[in-house]
C-alpha cells in the first residue's frame, strides 16, 4: 500500500505482478550467462514451478506478452513500490529494440553457461 492506503488492481495486473519479475529474472540469467538457450528456461519453468505448459514456459509466454508491455509494467511499479520490480538491463534493451526475449544473444558473451 503506497502512502498506507489501499489500491485497487484488476486480476490481471496481479497476475503480471508476480510473473513479470519471474520473466525479468529469466532475463537476467540469461544476460548473465548462467543458460545459453531462452528454452532452457522454459522448459525448467514448466518442470521446476509447474508453468502451465500450454503456455509454453515463462520465456515464451514473456514473448508473447511482449517485452515492450513487461518493461514498462515493472518500471513503472519501480518507481512505486521500489527495486524488487526494477527492470534488467537486458529486458530493457529488448524491449527498447523491440527483440524478442526468446532471440539469439548478439554478442558471444554469453557463449557457455557457467554451470
Amino acid at each position: 500500500m503506497p502512502g498506507g492506503k489501499p489500491i485497487s488492481i484488476t486480476d490481471q495486473e496481479i497476475v503480471e505482478m508476480i510473473l513479470f519479475p519471474v520473466v525479468n529474472e529469466a532475463c537476467r540469467v540469461l544476460d548473465e550467462g548462467v543458460v545459453i538457450r531462452p528454452s532452457d528456461l522454459d522448459v525448467a519453468s514448466v518442470l521446476g514451478m509447474s508453468f502451465p505448459s500450454y503456455r509454453g514456459g515463462i520465456v515464451f509466454w514473456g514473448d508473447t506478452v511482449g517485452a515492450g508491455h513487461i518493461y514498462k509494467s515493472l518500471r513503472k511499479w519501480s518507481e512505486l513500490y521500489g527495486n524488487f520490480f526494477k527492470p534488467s538491463k537486458f529486458l530493457e534493451e529488448r524491449a527498447a529494440k523491440g527483440i524478442p526475449l526468446s532471440a539469439p544473444a548478439a554478442t558471444s558473451s554469453a557463449s557457455r553457461s557457467r554451470m
